[in-house]
């Protein structure tokens, strides 16, 4: 799938929203085409109503356009969600 949603260099967030019944771990994963840039481990607490809220950063120079993408996925790999975007 193309990036559908452009964003400008600088400081980029993707935030989490999980409700869970027990506390869980899921992780950011951030990607520039093909090549993992960062894999940050994230705390969710248990909030089985209202969802426990979290995020990661990652910082992108106008060098680093083009297309990219974050996974968040649980300890052992499978994929919760997917979120495609380019930096122009």
């Amino acid at each position: 799938m193309a990036p559908a949603n452009p964003a400008n260099p600088g400081r980029l967030s993707f935030y989490t929203r999980v409700a869970a019944s027990e506390d869980v771990r899921v992780r950011h994963r951030w990607y520039h085409g093909d090549q993992l840039v960062q894999d940050v481990g994230l705390m969710v607490r248990v909030n089985p109503d209202a969802g426990y809220r979290t995020y990661s950063r990652q910082t992108v120079n106008a060098s680093g356009g083009g297309g990219w993408r974050v996974e968040v996925r649980t300890p052992d790999g499978a994929l919760l969600h997917e979120e495609r975007f380019a930096v122009r």
